[in-house]
């Protein structure tokens, strides 16, 4: 079985569906096939983190634990057991020797996966998940626009569900992550919902200028409620989007040791480039 790959399809089937049949070769008319539908565990970043925390575990136990136990079964100490084994002494000191370093060799091959299954199989699902909600950002224009709407006060309700599924899975399965995996991946996770997020706030920011000039070039723009413009309102509207979204960057960001604990969010390279996009609203911000 492939890492992270899953053996559901052909159950109880002829090899080409996932469907389980009723039991009985001669199936009468009316029957229903109950269809199943595929299990893939590395569909899930649950699963994905306890699979990989099990071989954590395994290859610890491999490299310590069972290394001593295998070793002195394929090779007892005491004399009676040595002799029923009709090997000499120096034949089972290479035999406890071969023992040891296959265990080794074989431990080793397990961290790569655990690896693997952090850095890229949980960061692409998280990664995909957090970024769903940012279909939102295009509908913020639309809130504003020829609406008559009061200037914003607060985040938009999108912003708080954007990185929700890192925070509950980082809240679960903090305490199982592998030491040698470190906070990396949680960083990626961050940096490529970020990254997505500020290009979607660009391209609008870039549609609301575009909007804002043909109105002025018809010298139809005009001010709405509280003295603002539709755009402006609309950028104010993304300044007090990105306060929030980083404020959930900062929480989660919070228990982390070391060099990135110091950085923060200013590693970050998108959440940055947030920051920059959405400054000019500050001076409207401050207004309100």
């Amino acid at each position: 079985i492939e890492f992270g790959g899953s053996t559901a399809s052909g159950i109880g089937g002829s090899g080409s569906g996932s469907g389980i049949g009723v039991k009985g070769e001669n199936r009468e008319e009316g029957e229903r096939i109950v269809d199943i539908p595929t299990y893939k565990w590395n569909e899930r970043p649950e699963d994905i983190a306890v699979v990989s925390w099990e071989l954590t575990i395994l290859s610890t136990c491999m490299s310590h634990d069972y290394l001593e136990s295998i070793a002195n079964t394929a090779c007892p100490a005491d004399t009676a057991s040595a002799r029923s084994t009709h090997n000499s002494t120096t034949e089972l000191d290479e035999i406890k020797l071969l023992a040891s370093e296959i265990l080794i060799e074989c431990s080793h091959n397990i961290p790569p996966l655990v690896s693997h299954s952090w850095n890229e199989l949980i960061v692409n699902n998280l990664t995909s998940q957090c970024c769903a909600p940012l279909a939102a950002v295009k509908g913020v224009a639309a809130t504003y626009r020829m609406t008559n709407r009061p200037p914003p006060t607060q985040a938009s309700p999108f912003v708080v569900t954007i990185l929700r599924p890192l925070q509950q899975f980082n809240t679960t399965y903090a305490s199982r992550t592998p030491p040698q995996i470190g906070n990396e991946w949680k960083h990626q996770v961050i940096e490529s919902v970020s990254t997505k997020y500020s290009l979607a706030v660009e391209e609008l920011i870039a549609t609301v200028k575009r909007t804002e000039e043909a109105l002025k070039s018809r010298k139809t723009r005009k001010m709405m409620a509280g003295g603002m413009s539709d755009g402006e309102k609309v950028k104010l509207q993304l300044f007090l989007d990105h306060k929030e979204f980083k404020k959930a960057v900062d929480e989660l960001l919070d228990n982390v040791e070391g060099d990135a604990a110091e950085d923060g969010s200013t590693s970050i390279g998108g959440l940055v480039k947030l920051g920059k996009l959405t400054e000019e609203a500050e001076s409207l911000f401050l207004r309100t």
